[in-house]
């Protein structure tokens, strides 16, 4: 008995601080080794971009659905319009970061005459409540750079050492093009093989309502003079059921046109050999095809 008592003496005033103190330690130095992907660079050279142009009369809005996978130059070049790609990965991380990265690029907004917003945050539900946890935390356009005692887990830690991996690795993201355009050239992060369908379509809600209703008027405010499209992005679904998809679609747009906004659906991609590295990430060919069909739907919705 008195072996026991000494052995729980140690493991209570040894080995437990010891285990606490070593985690705690690990998670600074994960904080320190942060790396948001050149999310802040990318921010910056899209301000660079704009600071020359004045003849920017459509935006591009949203997230990496819109980055990976809508083409500004095909849109200038197969319309009358001179458009300009100023989505971001994640949709900035929050909607109030990405509202004050719109604020301070340098443009001059009433010559907007033309927007289209392209959003997948209703077709996810995990991600709009994701969304929801980001927006009261006031998450930045660099990602959750914060300490946090909880983050990832220390097990995909252990199965990336296993197999060899950088263990704080973070995927690198080419700088935009002078039309805003993603770099396929410069990005050799395209990998079918590990995309998984596993769409989950949101609920909506009063509180997706609120959310889509409160970015529309956002929108609206920065571009009074802009005709303004919510799109519905391509992605590759093929585990959603398509009466679902349709009635989720049918419900979103009528929540869009309350809005006074246009409602663009676009079809769903074909299989994994237009897409980048996501179902919603098309590759140069995804983006030239969804591209040709919004600007068919454009006017045509």
């Amino acid at each position: 008995m008195l072996y026991m008592g000494n052995v729980n003496r140690i493991i209570f005033w040894l080995f437990l601080p010891s285990l606490l103190i070593s985690y705690i330690v690990f998670r600074v130095f994960e904080w320190q080794t942060y790396d948001d992907g050149t999310r802040q660079l990318i921010a910056e050279q899209h301000a660079l971009n704009l600071s020359d142009r004045d003849d920017i009369d459509c935006l591009i809005l949203g997230g990496s659905n819109a980055v990976f996978s809508l083409s500004a130059e095909q849109i200038s070049n197969q319309s009358s319009l001179t458009c300009y790609n100023l989505s971001l990965l994640d949709e900035g991380h929050s909607d109030g970061a990405y509202s004050d990265f719109i604020r301070t690029i340098p443009i001059d907004r009433t010559q907007i005459k033309k927007i289209f917003y392209s959003s997948v945050i209703p077709l996810n539900n995990p991600g709009f409540l994701d969304r929801l946890r980001k927006n009261k935390r006031q998450i930045g356009i660099s990602g959750e750079i914060g300490f946090q005692i909880t983050g990832r887990s220390l097990a995909s830690y252990l199965i990336d050492f296993l197999q060899a991996k950088r263990l704080f690795e973070t995927r690198q993201y080419p700088m935009p093009m002078r039309n805003g355009d993603f770099n396929f050239d410069d990005y050799d992060g395209c990998q079918q093989d590990k995309i998984r369908d596993d769409w989950a379509l949101a609920t909506i809600n009063e509180d997706l309502k609120q959310w889509l209703g409160d970015n529309l008027l956002t929108i609206r405010n920065f571009f009074p003079n802009a005709d303004i499209s919510y799109v519905l992005p391509s992605t590759l679904r093929s585990q959603v059921n398509e009466d679902e998809f349709a009635k989720f679609s049918d419900t979103l747009r009528s929540v869009v046109e309350s809005n006074s906004v246009n409602y663009i659906a676009q079809s769903s991609f074909l299989d994994v050999n237009v897409l980048c590295d996501g179902t919603h990430h098309g590759n140069a060919v995804g983006r030239e095809i969804r591209t040709s069909e919004l600007l068919v739907l454009m006017k045509h919705p």
